[in-house]
């Protein structure tokens, strides 16, 4: 039996983070949410996801301080960011971070089943 693929989605917006959460479950991801950077960083420590949909705005932090800890860990995963701020700042640390995806806020079901399919 295969282990199914995991998630963690940290999106201090219930609601988005519900949404993706959704998504993914229907096409057989297991998800966590989450929605501030302090408690992202221990689940990241406590557990190995296949997939990190990351906001960038959040409370205490952005999404970009979670990824060195999410490269350590497992350069493998795939990290998507998902955010409302898409300027050439964003894009380009982004791309720096090497990124999977980067969809921005608002965005479809599509979008998300696209960037977990790369």
């Amino acid at each position: 039996m295969t282990q199914a693929l995991e998630a963690l989605i940290v999106d201090d917006e219930e609601d988005i983070g519900l949404m993706v959460s959704l998504f993914l479950k229907r096409a057989g991801i297991r998800t966590t949410y989450i929605n501030r950077v302090e408690s992202a960083k221990q689940a990241i420590i406590a557990h190995d996801f296949d997939f990190y949909f990351l906001d960038l705005n959040l409370p205490d932090g952005t999404g970009f301080d979670l990824i060195p800890s999410i490269r350590s860990k497992n350069d493998a995963s795939k990290v998507i960011i998902i955010s409302a701020y898409d300027g050439h700042l964003e894009t380009s640390k982004a791309e720096e971070f090497e990124v999977t995806a980067f969809i921005k806020k608002p965005f479809a079901k599509q979008d998300i089943l696209n960037a977990i399919q790369l």
